[in-house]
Parts: C-alpha cells; sequence; structure tokens
C-alpha cells in the first residue's frame, strides 16, 4: 500500500471548480491533471465554497477561465517546464478612473496564474508546486480598455527544492499586443524537493 502525500490529498480533495469542464481545457496533459489545477485554481482564487474567509477580489478571480495547460520536457536538459493559459475580460470592476485595467489588478491576476503553472507542474511531476510569494516584477507595457480580453500565459521556470519562479505575459487577444509582463518568486513551506 502506497501512502499518498499530503499536498497530493489535498489537491485531490477540493470540489470540481465551477463551470469547468477540463475535456474543454486544451493542453497536452491528462484531462485529471487538467481538472485538479482548475479545481486547485478555483479553490485559491474563490475559496471554492470551503473557506470561511472570501479571498481578495474573488469576483474579478472567478472570472478568470482557465483554457490550456501544457508541460513540455526537454530531454537533452532532463528539464520541464509547465504552462497555464487564463483568460478574462476587463470589466468596470477591474478599472481605474481612465477605464484600464488598474496596474494593482494586474499585479493581482499574476500571482494565482504563476503559482498555477508550477502547481501543474508539480501534479505531473509529483511534487508539491505551491508556495508563498516572495517576489513580483511587474512591468506595465500598455493599457488594457474595458472590454479588453486578456490571455494571461504563465510559465513555470525554476522548481527545486523551496524555491519556485514563475514568469507571466498578459495580451490583447485581439490584437496581440503585450499589455503586462512579470515574474514572480515564491517558497514552498513544506518538504524541499529534488528534481
Amino acid at each position: 500500500m502506497t501512502m499518498t502525500a499530503p499536498w497530493d490529498a489535498f489537491f485531490r480533495s477540493l470540489p470540481p471548480a465551477p463551470h469547468i469542464d477540463a475535456k474543454k481545457i486544451r493542453g497536452n496533459v491528462s484531462d485529471e491533471a487538467k481538472q485538479l489545477s482548475a479545481n486547485t485554481f478555483a479553490y485559491f482564487t474563490t475559496g471554492s465554497g470551503l473557506s470561511t474567509n472570501v479571498p481578495f477580489a474573488s469576483e474579478i478571480s472567478g472570472r478568470l477561465r482557465v483554457v490550456e495547460a501544457n508541460v513540455r520536457h526537454d530531454d537533452r536538459t532532463g528539464d520541464a517546464e509547465a504552462e497555464i493559459i487564463v483568460e478574462i475580460e476587463v470589466t468596470e470592476s477591474m478599472c481605474n478612473v481612465y477605464g484600464t485595467m488598474h496596474g494593482g489588478c494586474a499585479a493581482f491576476m499574476l500571482d494565482p496564474s504563476t503559482v498555477s503553472s508550477a502547481i501543474l507542474l508539480g501534479l505531473v511531476k509529483g511534487f508539491d508546486g505551491s508556495g508563498v510569494s516572495q517576489n513580483m516584477n511587474v512591468h506595465w507595457h500598455h493599457p488594457a480598455p474595458l472590454g479588453t480580453t486578456l490571455v494571461i500565459t504563465a510559465r513555470s521556470v525554476f522548481a527545486d527544492g523551496r524555491a519556485r519562479l514563475s514568469r507571466c505575459e498578459m495580451r490583447d487577444k485581439s490584437s496581440g499586443k503585450l499589455v503586462v509582463s512579470g515574474t514572480h518568486t515564491f517558497l514552498n513551506a513544506g518538504r524541499a524537493v529534488k528534481l
């Protein structure tokens, strides 16, 4: 009999993400990995009805839609990279007084998107990819006016021991124009793993 790691048992215990069918998420990972990733994303952004605390800006994060999940392996180095692609439409609650997405909102959406890429990598490779934020570097390139649909692409860059690093780009879906880019470092509080 094999024992399930506590983090794996936790991720598997989360309720299904509302309005998400893993079969509709594009990508090269299994439907199970897609669903677990979507469930975890929903938990950390909305509480999934399990938390007595309403997470910050859950009205916004509840509209983030996971549309693609991929893991790519480099046979030469043995490294792997996970990618999560999320979409959202910019609404009034996300805007500043000029009717464009507020910079703080961009940083807020970068957080769960980047962490989700590391969690997906962990689900596929067998480690806990979650963590506590240490540093975010966010760069604003172009405004995203009200009504813009954003495509948020987050990729894991590094996961070794307790350290994780992911990068992110937010683009206007219709024009492809880069709106925001950034990196996010975070540390896992659990047992260190060597990949």
